[in-house]
């Protein structure tokens, strides 16, 4: 389907573009990272092959801000093109001493031609959930700011004169509630944004009928599952936000199921405050959780037992289009 690979690797204010040639990935140079670039890189580019924009296939890292650019420009070009994770092209590679971009651009090609038969292009979010994240992103940014700010002085209090810890706790209080007034808003905002499309909102209500997962969950989780299109199924969507237990064994050895590091720590982390929730007003994610701690089991394993038990809820919501039904609880 593809004929003509690039591969590019991005940074802030410049991007790397090589691309193949008799299966072997030549170097064309350094742009700037914006729509001049683009436009002078591809031109050059152009002057190496004959085949269409159509038989094009361009990879290049996700890196957040910096690829989201060139991501916009290739799709309105109608190029084919991969904004891929970089570890899975770091883990590819194999082991590699040192980074230089140059390398890398020809590494992200040779990988994009290797890849060539499983890479799907990548297509831009919508515009709600470009909105959502950003949004989402800057609550999370106002909450650590919040806290850090309510911790601060609480172990000095003991050790600073008290006129002295009171100058400095008021200014805190000021810039807290402040920071507090904003959040509002900006939950305010997402509500508003994710009312406006009716599947986001309906999705959103269904969601919420899973008994644990609040507004805020609700909208981390539209937000990132593309409003549950990019995950077909809960398992997998389990494995992205790092619950899901995969097996430890080698040989002879069979050691306990563990979950991976590599997960969306931000959408784990919610999960937690979800359970908690669900503990203390479900009776029957509070009965299986008494009874599995009963049991011996360890705490740790049964909370992220009870997170998976809420996703998989989730997802059965989404896909029936009824909102979740309470069940009774067996002893």
């Amino acid at each position: 389907m593809y004929s003509f690979f690039v591969g590019s690797d991005m940074s802030k204010d410049f991007f790397d573009i090589s691309f193949l040639v008799d299966n072997k990935p030549v170097y064309l140079g350094q742009f700037s990272n914006d729509i001049n670039g683009f436009k002078v890189a591809f031109k050059q580019l152009r002057a190496h092959t004959e085949d269409p924009y159509s038989s094009w296939f361009v990879c290049f890292e996700n890196t957040g801000v910096y690829s989201k650019a060139f991501l916009e420009w290739l799709v309105s070009q109608g190029i084919a093109c991969r904004e891929e994770n970089a570890l899975k092209i770091s883990k590819s590679l194999g082991l590699k001493r040192g980074k230089n971009d140059k390398i890398d651009s020809k590494d992200i090609c040779m990988y994009a031609f290797e890849k060539r038969n499983t890479l799907q292009p990548s297509i831009l979010p919508k515009p709600l959930i470009v909105k959502l994240k950003k949004l989402l992103s800057q609550r999370i940014l106002l909450i650590k700011q919040r806290v850090a700010l309510e911790s601060s002085l609480k172990e000095q209090k003991s050790f600073l004169d008290p006129h002295f810890f009171d100058l400095l706790n008021n200014g805190n209080k000021t810039i807290i509630k402040a920071i507090k007034e904003q959040i509002s808003t900006i939950e305010l905002c997402i509500e508003e944004t994710i009312s406006k499309d009716d599947g986001a909102k309906m999705n959103h209500k269904l969601a919420q009928s899973v008994i644990g997962i609040g507004p805020i969950n609700s909208a981390f989780l539209i937000a990132f599952t593309h409003n549950y299109s990019s995950f077909d199924d809960a398992r997998k969507f389990a494995c992205y936000a790092g619950t899901a237990p995969f097996p430890n064994q080698s040989g002879k050895r069979q050691g306990r199921s563990q979950v991976s590091h590599m997960a969306n720590k931000t959408i784990k982390s919610l999960l937690s405050n979800a359970v908690f929730a669900a503990i203390r007003y479900d009776p029957q994610i509070s009965h299986y959780y008494a009874r599995k701690l009963d049991e011996g089991k360890d705490k740790g394993i049964v909370i992220n037992a009870i997170k998976n038990k809420l996703i998989q809820r989730v997802f059965c919501v989404i896909k029936r289009q009824a909102p979740y039904v309470k069940l009774p609880v067996y002893a």
